[in-house]
């Protein structure tokens, strides 16, 4: 039986989306639940798509262009329906920072590398394939200086991320998706407007998240650690993309979409031997 694929591409963002041992607001760490996101896409398309979760933490554009083959099956092994790119949150960290290796890919090199995801030739023989990039979040930088000085102690000021330079590398993911007529997720500007920031951040002005800015309570609960997703984070980007896939492409919503393999109901189909036998063809 072979099921088209919902493949999920990124970062440690996309590899945590379907934990049960991330943060939740208001509790400790290991309250269950934080990765909302995996596992309802994975309930919604149940039995039409398969949902995969090829997260790679750590990775920066550069490391994922050079394993994308191993992540994209061919068509022979399966379809892939649906493909998002959701990088930018490591190729974003300031260079020169520290502990090593260094992430940080600079911005023209981003753009360029996503590209070439984007349009790879383990990507092009999928001819129905809808790829959907995803811009980096924004930071909370006075919460991620906290998470990253407590997590490597003794290398000094950490401040390695910065929620204005997260903006250009979003910008960045905007501009491609343009060039190449392809949807994009702006959970960027998604996660700002309901901290209520209107902008582009690209003007020169203090952005939501920045330790000149007054502080965010709508970012601090979006990222747990300044950088990384909450429940709250997960359900809003769950949201963002049904509601693109809804506008884009209506006919690949859940409910329109038939179930892979007959319903235990369907006793039309279990009493007729040649229809169960082209059903579990698929």
């Amino acid at each position: 039986m072979q099921v088209d694929q919902f493949i999920l591409f990124g970062d440690s963002i996309t590899q945590q989306s379907f934990s049960q041992n991330g943060p939740v607001e208001g509790s400790s760490p290991q309250t269950p639940g934080a990765g909302f996101f995996g596992p309802a896409l994975t309930d919604a398309y149940v039995r039409k798509l398969d949902v995969i979760n090829r997260g790679m933490s750590g990775y920066n554009t550069t490391q994922a262009l050079k394993i994308l083959p191993q992540a994209i099956p061919s068509p022979e092994h399966a379809g892939v329906r649906f493909l998002t790119i959701f990088f930018g949150a490591n190729d974003a960290r300031l260079p020169n920072t520290p502990s090593d290796p260094q992430q940080h890919v600079p911005l023209d090199k981003f753009k360029e590398n996503l590209r070439a995801i984007a349009t790879h030739q383990c990507v092009k023989p999928h001819k129905d394939v809808r790829i959907i990039l995803i811009t980096p979040p924004p930071v909370e930088e006075r919460v991620n200086i906290k998470a990253d000085e407590a997590k490597l102690p003794g290398l000094g000021p950490m401040f390695r991320r910065s929620v204005a330079e997260t903006a250009r590398y979003a910008q960045a993911v905007r501009a491609l998706g343009w060039e190449l007529n392809l949807p994009v997720l702006d959970i960027w500007g998604a996660m700002m407007k309901k901290a209520r920031y209107n902008g582009s951040g690209l003007e020169n002005e203090a952005l939501v998240g920045s330790r000149d800015a007054p502080e965010s309570k709508v970012l601090q609960e979006f990222l747990h650690d300044g950088l990384h997703f909450s429940r709250s984070a997960y359900v809003l980007l769950y949201k963002e993309l049904m509601e693109l896939i809804e506008q884009t492409w209506p006919d690949q919503m859940p409910d329109q979409l038939p179930f892979v393999l007959p319903r235990w109901d369907d006793e039309e189909v279990w009493q007729n031997e040649n229809a169960l036998e082209a059903q579990n063809r698929l």
